[in-house]
């Protein structure tokens, strides 16, 4: 099992549309950030954790899912957690690490984690929601609908 460490604010910001929201609302550009890696995360054996800056007035960790975490840095950044979490690890070979600060991903690097950048994560979150909508929306032909509709009493050809 992989385990996705976040950077979260870090991958707000990689991202035009959600570094606007981000400015505009930081609690609802987290949400939107948390429930896409729910999202990607739901049939899969992976795990998460979305790491932020600062406090959560009403929890530090909070499990989202069964597969997502939240971790808020408290009096630390988003980046000394993630790699205190890293140092806690026994396999960090398994340890995907989000983000596109330098400092952090050559640390990481130095535990042989796996590095992704904020970007690339992005096109993943993307990539699997296209994914799903295909799955959620089958290609269905002419004769298809006709046939349902003849089914279901919506063909209109007898009248």
């Amino acid at each position: 099992m992989k385990t996705y460490l976040i950077d979260g604010n870090n991958v707000l910001r990689a991202d035009n549309n959600w570094n606007k929201l981000f400015l505009e609302d930081p609690e609802r550009a987290k949400d939107l950030l948390i429930q896409k890696v729910v999202d990607f995360l739901r049939d899969r054996n992976n795990r998460a954790i979305i790491f932020f800056d600062g406090f959560n007035f009403v929890h530090s960790h909070t499990k989202i899912s069964k597969n997502v975490e939240i971790k808020h840095a408290k009096n630390k950044t988003a980046d000394e957690t993630i790699l205190i979490t890293i140092e806690k690890q026994t396999n960090k070979k398994n340890l995907i690490i989000v983000s596109n600060d330098l400092e952090l991903r050559s640390k990481a690097k130095l535990y042989q984690c796996q590095i992704k950048s904020s970007e690339d994560f992005i096109k993943e979150l993307n990539k699997s929601k296209n994914l799903s909508e295909k799955i959620d929306k089958p290609d269905l032909t002419n004769d298809d609908i006709k046939y349902w509709l003849k089914i279901f009493g919506g063909d209109d050809s007898n009248k």
